[in-house]
């Protein structure tokens, strides 16, 4: 890790100024816990595109200053034939949940060209030369420029750990009355750009008093994130250990936009 990054994308500059902010002492709305966050597509008919599911995950997801809701959203039971059949529909339902988010979110603009992005991950043959690491497991931070992603697992194999970890920055540093420099460090990255990541020495208090663990990941299961500048919500990932490194396989195929 690094003290102070090398000059890079104006989205450091903001990420830094937008969570150096959340350091307000006495004046924050009560933050809500990350309860109720799931959403269960069986009770929306199993239509990934239900008018009523995509706004309960977006009800979740969106942050404004009087009425914060918890940031992030698990929508649960994706059907599923095979893998790629889950991940046309992960892709179906992120568009289905960015399009609205965009319209409902103060810090974005609808009238603005959406940048999307899909991908997959298999950890392990990873180039180092993309993220300094054949592993995808990070500890506590924001990504540097999305403002929405999403994450479905499978196929996971013959290993155990991953569980999938959500802190509120706003609640611990205006807890802790931390700055910026006092709770995060910048990643080290072999390409342009760093990531605001949360200190080791706050990591483990942190998810217990202003965070969660889902858990590892379950088959069908989508994680979304608002990752918007003045959201406040980090992921990490718990260490992951092989206990059959001849089977192992973590993939995870991720949509985001900004």
């Amino acid at each position: 890790m690094i003290t102070e990054p090398p000059p890079a994308p104006e989205s450091m500059r903001i990420r830094r100024s937008a969570l150096d902010r959340m350091a307000v002492s006495g004046t924050a709305v009560k933050l809500p816990a990350f309860t109720d966050i799931t959403v269960r597509i069986s009770d929306h008919g199993g239509d990934v595109t239900a008018p009523a599911l995509v706004g309960a995950v977006v009800d979740r997801l969106l942050r404004p200053a009087e009425r914060p809701a918890a940031g992030a959203a698990v929508v649960d039971g994706l059907p599923m034939a095979d893998v790629a059949d889950g991940r046309r529909l992960h892709r179906v339902l992120f568009s289905a949940v960015w399009e609205q988010f965009v319209t409902r979110c103060d810090e974005l603009s609808s009238s603005a060209t959406p940048i999307v992005k899909e991908s997959v991950t298999r950890d392990g043959v990873i180039p180092p030369e993309q993220y300094g690491s054949s592993w995808s497991f990070k500890a506590l931070h924001t990504d540097r420029d999305a403002m929405l992603f999403s994450h479905l697992y499978g196929p996971v194999r013959g290993f155990v750990g991953g569980e999938f970890l959500l802190v509120d920055a706003r609640a611990l540093m205006q807890a802790r009355e931390l700055s910026f420099d006092d709770a995060f460090e910048w990643s080290v990255e072999p390409t342009p750009g760093s990531k605001p990541v949360l200190r080791a020495e706050y990591g483990d208090a942190a998810t217990r008093e202003f965070g969660i663990n889902l858990g590892a990941p379950a088959p069908g299961q989508v994680f979304f994130v608002n990752n918007t500048y003045g959201a406040g919500i980090l992921h990490g990932v718990t260490p992951v250990i092989a206990d059959d490194p001849g089977r192992m396989v973590r993939e995870y195929h991720r949509c985001s936009a900004r």
